[in-house]
């Protein structure tokens, strides 16, 4: 199984419509894509005070690697990437990822 971290960090107050546009499609994608198991967004408490960087984020869980290629493949993925790459700081440079296997 696998966890698909991903932390945002907006470019302005603005930022957040975009980014909250994004969220209504990638929420979309467990129905479209086999293996992707959940997807959950929201803000980052930040409770040990070490990616207050980082306000938003969301985390996806796949059941492997080929369910998450998929993931990266499909076209409102894209289109929602794309939408949270031009609201982060500095475009891609603005985004935190990880892939937790477990």
């Amino acid at each position: 199984m696998l966890y698909h971290f991903v932390m945002l960090e907006p470019d302005g107050a603005n930022a957040m419509t975009a980014i909250g546009g994004a969220m209504a499609i990638l929420e979309t994608l467990p129905a479209q894509i086999p293996g992707l198991l959940s997807f959950h967004h929201g803000p980052n408490r930040d409770f040990e005070q070490k990616s207050e960087r980082y306000p938003y984020g969301f985390v996806c869980t796949f059941t492997d690697r080929a369910s998450l290629d998929a993931y990266a493949a499909n076209p409102d993925h894209q289109r929602a990437g794309g939408m949270l790459v031009a609201s982060c700081k500095n475009g891609a440079d603005g985004i935190f990822v990880a892939d937790l296997e477990v």
